[in-house]
């Protein structure tokens, strides 16, 4: 599993909020926490925002999926099941990565992301964070619709979020329906406490293709982190645990490229 910090945090940070260590020795699993370089940008943040960081063949996405490539040849992975999360400026880039590669991941989770290709530099998306945009824009697929079909999404968001407007968890939810064919599919709608859970279901082969957590009362956080962290929202349900167990929940679709 691939994790990705948001802005104003490092991979240390990441691994204290998530709890994804002990998430991940539980189901036996790797999980390698990328960090993104002070000399990339000050605050840390992915630079998902400029047209050079949203292709799978240049930029950060590039060398993201370099890493997961030298760690396969390191170690005993199963190519069929890598996933890929993050929160804010992460979960837009594992957004990215989940559309650009879908022949290397088989689901991906975002905490408090925004749509694909709505933004082309920094004043764009501090608009679209704000909420400026109502339609989600188009994808820019690298591969044929049946490359998508073991692809799986889950979208998490704070209702009360003042840094990333809800609206875009909305149009995030809109593009993976899209890329996993699911648009015309209606959701079961579940209530667990303040959260409302959304998911879609595949009706050819009955698995949740997509699936949305909207957290009432969270903010810009992480839900169910540590209290030992920042951007961590401790009373909501524990995202480590509930992403883990989405990803590894359903049987393993035969992997298909172009």
């Amino acid at each position: 599993m691939v994790a990705l910090h948001g802005c104003a945090q490092d991979a240390g940070d990441f691994a204290v909020a998530t709890r994804f260590d002990r998430v991940a020795q539980r189901a036996g699993a790797y999980v390698v926490y990328p960090e993104q370089s002070p000399l990339a940008n000050s605050r840390r943040c992915w630079n998902w925002f400029t047209p050079e960081h949203q292709l799978r063949t240049g930029g950060e996405p590039a060398a993201i999926l370099r890493l997961i490539e030298n760690l396969c040849a390191q170690h005993p992975v199963d190519p069929g099941r890598i996933f890929v999360c993050g929160f804010s400026a992460g979960a837009v880039m594992a957004a990215i990565l989940a559309e650009q590669a879908p022949d290397v991941f088989g689901a991906v989770a975002t905490m408090a992301g925004v749509p694909l290709h709505a933004a082309h530099d920094l004043m764009s998306a501090q608009a679209l964070m704000a909420g400026a945009r109502s339609v989600a824009p188009s994808l820019h697929a690298a591969f044929p619709s049946r490359a998508y079909r073991r692809l799986r999404a889950m979208i998490w968001q704070g209702a009360s979020d003042d840094i990333v407007a809800p609206i875009n968890a909305t149009l995030l939810v809109q593009q993976f329906l899209d890329l996993c064919g699911q648009n015309g599919v209606s959701p079961h709608v579940d209530h667990r406490g303040d959260v409302e859970i959304r998911r879609w279901r595949d009706p050819v082969d009955d698995i949740v293709r997509v699936e949305e957590w909207r957290v009432a009362g969270m903010r810009h956080a992480w839900s169910g982190g540590s209290p030992r962290a920042a951007f961590t929202w401790p009373p909501g349900p524990h995202a480590s645990e509930e992403t883990m167990a989405f990803f590894l929940r359903h049987p393993l679709v035969r992997r298909e490229t172009a």
